[in-house]
């Protein structure tokens, strides 16, 4: 969510960001993720951030068939398997928009966003600050940044949708 100014460009605030419109005020459907999975750019990459809110809707989202329906999601089948949406891990965080809003079902490839330090670590120390209580005050910092690799989303040769690394469902 950073501004970038002083902070992290957060994905939310990235001039690269797809935000698709939601089918349904307030909630997740099947359709929201297929949509969001076709706007992805390197889909097989890609993995969900989930509120824990919209649990349920990821859990009852499906593809209509003739005969059955098609569900997307797949809960987590031990410790070395986590819950899947639609063949890509999904990760439930706090982090997240509550449900209802944009950003409470992220798709990222996550590759895509660059951390760099471009100051290495300082470090200070004073033995003033508590003198009376004999301690001795220890200072680290260094200097990072950290942005979407990407300035715009990807128009393609051949399609009339634009392609990005980070997706939401807009409110």
């Amino acid at each position: 969510y950073g501004s970038g100014i002083g902070e992290y460009l957060g994905v939310h605030n990235s001039p690269c960001l797809v935000a698709i419109a939601r089918n349904t005020p307030g909630s997740i459907k099947g359709a929201d993720i297929l949509t969001a999975r076709r706007r992805c750019w390197r889909y097989s990459e890609a993995i969900w951030l989930a509120n824990h809110d919209t649990y349920e809707d990821l859990a009852a989202a499906h593809i209509p068939g003739t005969n059955t329906d098609v569900f997307l999601f797949y809960p987590a089948r031990g410790e070395d398997v986590p819950d899947m949406l639609l063949g890509r891990p999904v990760f439930f965080t706090e982090f997240a928009e509550t449900k209802g809003t944009k950003g409470d079902l992220v798709l990222g490839t996550w590759s895509q966003y660059l951390e760099g330090t471009y100051q290495t670590v300082e470090r200070a120390e004073s033995i003033h600050v508590r003198f009376l209580e004999h301690e001795r005050v220890f200072k680290f910092w260094l200097r990072n940044a950290g942005a979407p690799w990407w300035s715009a989303a990807l128009q393609p040769k051949k399609g009339a949708a634009t392609l990005s690394p980070f997706v939401v469902i807009a409110t």
